[in-house]
């Protein structure tokens, strides 16, 4: 078995290569070389910080890792770890860290920052061996709003390429795959928000075609009045998929709450778990 970062693969090897890995997943996930390409471009992925397992000459294993600054300094997310069947059970995720655990450090990333589904039991003991913690619960939710929207909502659409998310209605972090820099940098997102009296009192950030929801907020004194249901409805309308929201971080649980009133169904939940590089 041999290890080397992944820079000189090609998008179609690094593709088959995810799907062969995923193919049996908890979740189904199958990714085109243009989905992938967009995932590392939006995600911000580094293939000289990732790194693949080799057999034979042949990658059968990896760990993509997408780096960014921070206020706290440098951060690494793991963005998706596989290995083919054959090749599981012997500790290739703990050697692919191993590996790569050096060259992130040297880098100035002193933290790398996962998610992983809770029921994923091997997954989380490799991660545990490597060093990771967890930090918190996250949930998924997914289904179309059951009730109806309500009339006196305008729904106004904004300039994707000039988002700036009303950060100060926010009661939680949205994950990495979730947060702005992704958003605006894959380009399939879309804005809405509602207004009163010119100030943003209200917004979704969605994905039509995937019908995934990345952001979405309500000004705290105006929640339970309609606002977050009219935009949930407005998107569910114009989504060509079933609408999901991944990596609800909510820990109050108020926005779970929110989600299930609004007749949309927990379907996963997944860990955030945390190395620290020293």
């Amino acid at each position: 078995m041999q290890f080397q970062t992944l820079e000189n693969q090609s998008i179609k090897e690094l593709c088959n290569l995810f799907n062969a890995a995923f193919a049996e997943y908890l979740v189904k996930i199958e990714m085109t070389p243009e989905k992938l390409q967009d995932k590392f471009d939006s995600e911000e992925v580094s293939l000289e910080h990732s790194v693949g397992l080799f057999s034979e000459g042949k990658p059968v294993g990896f760990i993509f890792h997408a780096l960014r600054d921070t206020a706290s300094g440098k951060i690494a997310y793991n963005a998706g770890t596989g290995v083919i069947p054959k090749f599981r059970g012997k500790n290739a995720t703990v050697q692919l860290y191993e590996f790569i655990r050096p060259k992130l450090f040297k880098s100035g990333v002193n933290e790398v920052v996962l998610e992983v589904i809770d029921k994923n039991t091997p997954a989380i003991k490799s991660y545990k061996k490597v060093g990771f913690t967890i930090l918190q619960e996250l949930e998924c939710f997914n289904g179309y709003p059951g009730i109806s929207k309500p009339e006196n909502a305008m729904i106004r659409e904004e300039s994707i390429e000039q988002f700036i998310p009303p950060e100060h209605l926010w009661d939680w972090q949205p994950t990495w795959q979730n947060s702005t820099q992704t958003v605006v940098q894959s380009g399939q997102y879309k804005t809405w928000s509602i207004y009163r009296d010119n100030t943003q009192i209200a917004y979704l950030t969605g994905n039509p075609d995937s019908g995934k929801i990345a952001q979405f907020a309500v000004e705290p004194a105006q929640r339970w009045k309609g606002l977050g249901t009219s935009l949930f409805c407005h998107f569910a309308g114009l989504a060509s998929n079933t609408p999901m929201v991944i990596n609800v971080a909510d820990q109050s649980g108020q926005t779970q709450d929110f989600l299930k009133a609004i007749g949309m169904a927990p379907f996963l939940r997944q860990y955030k778990m945390k190395l620290i590089l020293q």
